[in-house]
């Protein structure tokens, strides 16, 4: 394996429980809530066997309540492994919005980097990408990524150049798989605020179509609005059976499959990891699903 996309929640959980399985040295997972009961275990398993595991988590995800959080802390140590939460500077506090929203786990030579929390949810009734990838400069990225987040450094600049990493560079990166030639696919959880994006998929027109799930919010939906003026093309998916989680843009050249929502505070505060894909297998799986839920879903009114 080199670099391959998996699809929720059709490939469930295994992506990861492989990767954690197979380590033999290290594993390092920072995600924006981890609660699934199979990753605990198998991070347990790991520490058993004597692999250094280290646990990041969000420490004020939106809307979660603190006794929640304060279990998944509890079972991320009853683990054995060695835990943190995310650097401050990636906490909302004040007038500050920000959060740890990446979802990656690496070991030595393997990252799993995408979209889905590790939660029950995310595996069982979320549309969600994955990649699983054993390129040495995608694992080597990661996981200094990691490490600058553990030691509370920034991550090194070279990474920003192989990862599409937030804070940082980011909405250039989501910006160059819009503005690639032809048609564009956008399938997102949200719309969100950010100005140059919105404006890169309204110039697409109807080359342009976007996916978003049913109960989006009511800005979200003035946006979407704006952009079916625009002639862009958008649908809404109903929540259930699948909530639309998915983070991923794609063109006939480049696809993005991370972390990242289409939002300011996604791309400019906080810690968001992505990869950009260009195999032609991975596009097509991506674009299969996508037509998939674009049949399924409906024109915004």
């Amino acid at each position: 394996m080199l670099t391959h996309v998996y699809v929720e929640p059709n490939a469930g959980v295994t992506p990861i429980i492989q990767i954690i399985n197979s380590a033999r040295r290290e594993v390092n997972l920072e995600t924006y809530f981890l609660s699934d009961r199979k990753i605990l275990n198998a991070l347990k398993n790991a520490e058993k066997r004597g692999v250094k595991v280290r646990i990041m988590l969000e420490e004020k995800p939106y809307d979660m309540p603190s006794w929640k959080v304060q279990k998944e802390k509890r079972e991320a140590l009853a683990t054995g492994a060695a835990f943190k939460w995310a650097p401050y500077r990636f906490t909302s506090h004040g007038n500050h919005w920000s959060f740890d929203h990446a979802k990656f786990v690496c070991d030595t030579t393997t990252c799993e980097i995408g979209s889905p929390n590790f939660g029950w949810a995310d595996f069982h009734r979320n549309r969600d990408y994955l990649v699983t990838t054993s390129d040495h400069a995608i694992v080597a990225a990661a996981n200094s990524v990691f490490n600058a987040d553990w030691t509370r450094q920034h991550a090194p600049q070279w990474a920003h150049r192989v990862l599409v990493l937030s804070p940082g560079t980011s909405q250039a990166q989501l910006l160059s798989v819009i503005s690639q030639p032809g048609p564009i696919e956008i399938e997102s959880e949200e719309l969100g605020d950010d100005g140059k994006i919105l404006n890169a998929i309204a110039a697409k027109g109807k080359m342009a179509r976007l996916i978003l799930p049913a109960n989006i919010s009511a800005q979200d939906r003035k946006n979407a609005e704006w952009l079916v003026k625009n002639n862009v093309q958008v649908r809404l998916l109903p929540v259930r059976p699948l909530f639309t989680h998915a983070k991923y843009l794609g063109s006939s050249h480049v696809a993005f499959v991370g972390s990242e929502n289409l939002s300011m505070v996604s791309l400019e505060n906080n810690r968001e990891v992505g990869v950009l894909l260009h195999s032609p297998a991975n596009l097509q799986i991506l674009s299969d699903t996508f037509n998939k839920d674009w049949k399924n879903a409906s024109p915004i009114n």
